[in-house]
């Protein structure tokens, strides 16, 4: 039963990079925040609960009954809000760091640094109390994100961005190389082929039952029925295949089990078959089942972006073609979240960025969106329109907005949000 429960808490990863790749944020938004969110969920949830299997299954003695159900329960949740509490304290503390001694922010590199260092001493604290360092560095990444990012200086935003972009990409390279160097060494250990293709049934058929399965159960209840862009049954799609694909995380995790374990031989090659399986086969076509559902966005985009090489901004005789924001709409509307608009669909508020991103219609070439004025009157037409009904979310965001970041935002004013949101648009269109 042990080998169960680990085996399953491996399998609960998935691999979305492929999948988060090829979708645009700008025109499938909800598309995107949900494989991607999903895919942080699941590596939170396969890391806590393999951790807390783990540590249960290293008692010889130990007996899976009610009892330990509820212990395993306890531990996994312990586990979890431990964790995510160092990682916030610690991103936290860079972030007010950062704002109060103003030292630290001359030099970029030291920035870079000083984040490294916060982030990795984060992990190393969890490790120490026997916690998750994976979540804890996760969590605190965020919250250095989403406070300390704006307390750096310009050459430090930027210079941080592609510093640990670099990284990540070679830090993904390297497992799947060591990966594929390293599967030959296992080969004297048991295999069972039967094994794995009954798993790799579960593992669709599971997969395919918890997402379109279950969301189309709550259709039936109304879910979504008032929605303004509910999901399709393409998106639904995609977040299945997508979600097939076993990658890094179950890989890592399985070379964690302790050699005395009943079945760890067993374990370990049937879990580095599945990644590999599901990494090549579903990997390498998840590229051609998106372009089956959607057609070729990024296609498409080069080709506009191609049309005409000599035209280097938009005429002036154009701009009033273009001051309807719902002519600027991308066509698949399916995809976009209520309420919410594409980075370049409605203009963001006057900042370092404005010059290259938010102008009149001179520069790039791209095309620019109204006036902040026109977004603030668009805001307070709607909410007039339709009062919105408080709930948690809002409270959090309330929270955040007027406790939570005037404590550990240099200077905060309600647009650092639209700075981040230009600086992030510009940062994307110069760097394809």
């Amino acid at each position: 039963m042990m080998e169960i429960l680990l085996m399953c808490s491996l399998l609960c990863a998935t691999d979305v990079i492929a999948a988060v790749s090829l979708l645009n944020p700008r025109k499938q938004p909800k598309l995107f925040s949900l494989v991607f969110g999903e895919g942080i969920v699941n590596d939170a949830v396969c890391i806590i609960l393999f951790n807390t299997v783990n540590d249960f299954a290293k008692d010889s003695n130990a007996v899976l009954d009610a009892k330990a159900v509820g212990v395993i329960t306890l531990e996994f949740l312990l586990l979890g809000v431990v964790s995510i509490i160092l990682g916030l304290v610690f991103g936290l503390g860079q972030s007010y760091l950062m704002k109060k001694v103003r030292s630290l922010t001359r030099d970029p590199v030291a920035e870079c640094a000083i984040i490294f260092a916060v982030a990795y001493i984060s992990y190393v604290v969890a490790e120490l109390l026997h916690q998750s360092g994976i979540i804890s560095l996760l969590f605190c990444g965020i919250t250095m994100a989403h406070y300390g990012w704006y307390n750096l200086s310009p050459q430090g935003q930027t210079t941080s961005s592609v510093v640990f972009q670099f990284l990540g990409f070679i830090a993904e390279g390297f497992v799947f190389c060591y990966l594929g160097l390293t599967f030959f060494s296992y080969r004297t250990m048991p295999f069972s082929p039967a094994l794995v293709g009954i798993l790799l049934c579960v593992v669709v058929f599971c997969r395919f039952i918890a997402t379109i399965g279950l969301v189309s159960v709550l259709k039936l209840c109304k879910y979504e029925s008032k929605h303004p862009n509910p999901l399709n049954y393409k998106e639904l799609v995609f977040i299945w295949y997508s979600g097939l694909i076993r990658g890094a995380i179950a890989f890592g995790l399985v070379l964690r089990i302790e050699s005395t374990f009943p079945g760890r031989d067993l374990i370990v090659t049937t879990c580095l078959t599945l990644v590999l399986f599901s990494t090549i086969v579903f990997g390498s076509t998840v590229g051609l089942v998106s372009n089956c559902l959607f057609g070729d966005m990024h296609g498409k985009k080069k080709d506009e972006s191609v049309k005409d090489p000599n035209v280097e901004a938009v005429d002036e005789d154009d701009e009033d073609e273009l001051s309807d924001p719902n002519e600027a709409v991308s066509s698949d509307s399916s995809s976009e979240r209520s309420g919410f608009h594409g980075p370049n669909q409605y203009p963001l508020a006057d900042s370092q960025y404005s010059g290259s991103l938010v102008n009149d219609g001179s520069g790039d070439g791209f095309t620019r969106a109204p006036s902040g004025s026109q977004v603030d009157s668009a805001r307070r037409s709607s909410t007039q329109r339709k009062p919105k009904r408080k709930s948690c979310g809002n409270y959090l965001q309330r929270f955040d907005e007027f406790c939570m970041k005037p404590i550990f935002i240099r200077k905060y004013t309600s647009d650092k949000a639209h700075m981040n949101e230009a600086f992030f648009n510009d940062f994307i269109e110069k760097g394809e």
